[in-house]
């Protein structure tokens, strides 16, 4: 490598390991970034999602078929595998570029509809596939060759197939674990999505000048990495095909690809409810899993020395993967108490949960790990085999692996659930043991014994739904309590419905969502999203049109003004569409039976791309904004697809809870929309959460909400709204106070998402309601308050809401002075201080002995 120096083969071996992980490292930090991209392209729909991963494995394992076709001529394997390095590094950072155009020519081709579009139309799944393969061919492709190449080189005696094979791919799998946390906790919350991508090509750059050198190590390198003779004699067609008596592990290695992306997928969906669901839970159930790949091979790899041990060791391998898997599944249920009470001695929510998972993850995920170097020794008969060996179990793997990662979404969960899936999933993985026990020579009777035995057990003992799991809130939300009367496993969450004894709650994920109210309920008792159906009737009384992206448990469409003619509403899961199916007949009013509503399944992203149609009015009410059905709708590339599909003056309201957000964060979320619209204000008409009201025209809420309250008086005085100085109670900042407010605050978008990255840390010190109002207090309004208002009617209603200080700081406007010591004394009175009250009360009746308000408070005290 330098001049002079001699390295040995041992050495060299082990600089290619360090090149290998770095290696796994950029592949998977390429792989976080590009599923992040094309989400933001092709929406989050489960079909999306699931093709780009299948495009994505497909890729490796076309690469790594075609390397173990020509692996056996290179004469310089270190030096080809240096190049490929570069050329995933030059190749990758084409892909953003060719998402773009994708997306473009995505519009031209399926653009244009009425209506948004269905996610799964066979149009959008035939674009999704070709588009998402033809993009990451070349990049993957090339990763999946690097593996025989290395092999190849590596491999000398035919003792060395196992062990050098296998600890390949652990350094590769230890790399790709260390990527997936790198870019989940620090790449893309620190320097975001492009340069997240620049930073992994970089990694390519020096593993190539690495692997370069390396292979210029001299002449006596260059010698040394000629073929032996008879691998030249393969290199010249003398020798061309590898013996076929280990065939038979080619099947079932892709049944084993099948099976562990099957339980991948179901620890993921299931290990989401104590994590949360955020960009930082998947990376960390990704890495445990990535972990116990890795260690797996590098126990598997020293004890692969022989053919026949290999064989025990996969068909023990698939035994142990069943047992660890149905063992963990079984404790599942255990974690959540054991979660809670490492929060409550001060662990946190999100590191309890990652350290209980990653124990339930990571056993099963072993066995897993030890089965790829298995099933290379198995296949080669000799050294000269372990590069084409080492290709076709991986390509045979990996797509075993496409379709585990597919069937299990698609078909296994929603069809089986979660218990019936792990059954399945274990029963497939014993057959796979018996196979290998009892139908190659010599048999091997014991190990086959276990697996009937397993598959006996599996068949008579059906493990238990994990409810305790299903119920828990992560992140500390409170578990959800009642009889479960709807069950369903969607393509893209898990979706309750409880009976509790206020109505129905609806969770996905363990996360609340919705609270649905018996048909006895009082009609204003879900305030915030009554409010979220009429805020925009206000902002503009001749909607006609109205946009719902999310719905939730349907409280916000339930009664929505007979003044709206069209209400199309988006919904990711299908599930929570079932679970409204199911309460409906049971509710004072079933918003699905509404004939102006439409349903449309699909990412909100994707339904807007694909549509010509404008609205005059866009409500957006995704929930939980680090998940990644909902983070890419808070973005400012989003706010501004929404304004291109606004009617002239149309307006869009964006919900936002506060539990979610910091000062910080609520301040990102403003500047957002004022970067995407001219015109932004903030309302607060209840504790929990504010609304967003953003529009391309001038806003003038005094002005169009008395037309409102007219034409729909009975919704208003559903919720106690019955004139404008209670809709103007509302708003916590007008335009001007909106712009002071957001000033310095950086915008979020697509590439540098702070909802996303920032929401999960700040849950447990969000903004209480007490906070914001101190907060927003800086930016009041009614500092100058609009004309024409009945300002005595405004403070009363300021202070049931609570908001001492706004009428503190609207009194000082107040022009005439009995009015102002009147509001002034009901405001100390409210703040709990009796004595400067009544003070302020009696100058109030000084001025004005005749003051009705003043003096009915003092005849209170």
């Amino acid at each position: 490598m330098i001049p002079g120096v001699k390295l040995s083969r041992r050495v060299r071996f082990l600089l290619l390991l360090v090149c290998f992980l770095l290696s796994g490292l950029a592949g998977l930090i390429y792989e976080t970034a590009w599923t992040q991209q094309f989400a933001i392209v092709f929406g989050t729909s489960e079909l999306a999602l699931a093709t780009v991963l299948a495009a994505y494995m497909a890729g490796l394992a076309l690469g790594a078929t075609a390397a173990g076709r020509w692996a056996g001529r290179v004469r310089r394997p270190v030096l080809i595998y240096a190049i490929l390095e570069l050329g995933i590094g030059l190749s990758a950072l084409a892909v953003p570029l060719a998402i773009g155009l994708a997306s473009r020519l995505h519009v031209a081709l399926l653009g244009g509809s009425e209506l948004p579009p269905e996610a799964a139309s066979t149009g959008s799944a035939v674009f999704y596939l070709a588009s998402s393969f033809a993009i990451l061919l070349v990049p993957t492709a090339l990763m999946g060759a690097t593996l025989p190449l290395l092999a190849r080189w590596a491999v000398r005696r035919d003792g060395e197939i196992g062990p050098r094979v296998g600890a390949l791919y652990t350094a590769n799998t230890a790399g790709a674990a260390i990527g997936t946390l790198v870019a989940a906790y620090w790449l893309l919350p620190r320097v975001g999505l492009g340069r997240t991508v620049l930073a992994a090509a970089a990694i390519n750059l020096v593993v190539f000048c690495l692997a370069a050198l390396l292979a210029r190590g001299g002449e006596t390198l260059a010698a040394e990495l000629r073929p032996e003779p008879r691998l030249e004699a393969e290199a010249t067609g003398r020798a061309s095909r590898m013996p076929n008596a280990g065939v038979w592990i080619l099947p079932l290695i892709l049944v084993s690809g099948s099976v562990s992306f099957t339980w991948e997928i179901l620890w993921t969906r299931l290990l989401s409810h104590l994590l949360g669901g955020s960009v930082y839970a998947f990376a960390t159930m990704l890495a445990t899993f990535l972990v116990g790949l890795a260690l797996g091979s590098a126990l598997a790899a020293r004890l692969a020395s022989s053919a026949a041990r290999a064989r025990r060791g996969f068909v023990a391998a698939q035994i142990a993967v069943a047992g660890l898997s149905l063992v963990a599944f079984a404790a599942l249920d255990r974690l959540p108490e054991l979660v809670r009470k490492m929060a409550a001695s001060g662990e946190g929510w999100l590191a309890s949960g990652a350290v209980l998972g990653a124990a339930t993850l990571l056993p099963g995920a072993i066995a897993v790990g030890a089965t790829f170097p298995f099933a290379v020794r198995c296949l080669a008969a000799e050294a000269r085999d372990a590069a084409r060996a080492s290709a076709r179990v991986f390509a045979w793997n990996t797509v075993g692996a496409v379709v585990g990662a597919l069937g299990a979404g698609y078909l296994m969960l929603p069809a089986l659930r979660f218990a019936g899936t792990a059954s399945a999933a274990a029963a497939a993985s014993l057959v796979l043991a018996l196979v290998g026990a009892l139908v190659v020579r010599p048999r091997r009777v014991v190990l086959g014994a276990m697996a009937m035995a397993g598959l006996a057990l599996v068949a008579l003992v059906r493990p238990a739904t994990p409810w305790a799991v299903l119920r828990h809130g992560p992140l500390g939300h409170v578990e959800a309590v009642g009889e479960v009367v709807h069950y369903g496993v969607g393509r893209s969450a898990t979706v309750l419905l409880l009976e509790q004894r206020t109505g129905w709650r609806l969770t996905t994920n363990g996360l609340p969502e919705s609270s649905i109210g018996p048909p006895w309920a009082r009609p204003g008792g879900l305030v915030v999203a009554r409010w979220l159906s009429l805020l925009p009737l206000a902002a503009r009384p001749a909607t006609r049109s109205l946009l719902v992206i999310g719905l939730g448990g349907g409280v916000m469409v339930e009664r929505i003004p007979a003044s709206v003619e069209t209400i199309d509403v988006v919904e990711l899961e299908p599930e929570v569409i079932r679970a409204n199916r199911w309460a409906g007949p049971l509710r004072d009013r079933d918003p699905l039976a509404d004939p102006r509503l439409r349903l449309h399944v699909n990412d909100a992203r994707g339904a807007l791309r694909l549509t010509r149609r404008r609205f005059d009015a866009i409500v957006s009410q995704p929930s939980h904004p680090w998940t990644s059905g909902a983070s890419n709708l808070f973005t400012l590339e989003f706010f501004a697809q929404v304004r291109d599909h606004l009617t002239p003056g149309g307006v869009f309201v964006q919900w936002m809870g506060l539990p979610f957000v910091d000062e910080a964060l609520l301040r990102s979320l403003v500047a957002t929309a004022l970067a995407a619209f001219p015109h932004v204000e903030v309302y607060q008409p209840a504790t929990g959460a504010v609304f967003v009201l953003a529009s391309a025209e001038p806003l003038d809420i005094v002005a169009t909400s008395a037309r409102s309250l007219t034409e729909a008086p009975l919704e208003w005085a559903e919720i106690g709204v019955l004139c404008r100085e209670d809709i103007v109670a509302a708003r916590v900042l007008d335009e001007a106070g909106a712009r002071r407010f957001a000033a310095g605050a950086r915008p979020s978008t697509d590439s540098l998402n702070l909802l996303r990255s920032r929401s999960p840390g700040v849950l447990g010190r969000a903004l209480t309601h007490p906070a914001a109002q101190r907060i927003l207090a800086r930016y009041e309004p009614l500092r100058t308050p609009p004309e024409g208002l009945d300002l005595p009617y405004l403070v009363r209603r300021l202070i049931r809401q609570g908001a001492v200080e706004r009428v503190r700081l609207l009194a000082k406007t107040m022009a005439d002075p009995p009015a102002r010591h009147t509001a002034t004394g009901l405001a100390e009175l409210a703040a709990g201080r009796r004595d400067a009250g009544e003070f302020s009360l009696r100058e109030a009746l000084e001025l004005d002995p005749t003051a009705p308000e003043a003096l009915d408070a003092l005849l209170g005290l």
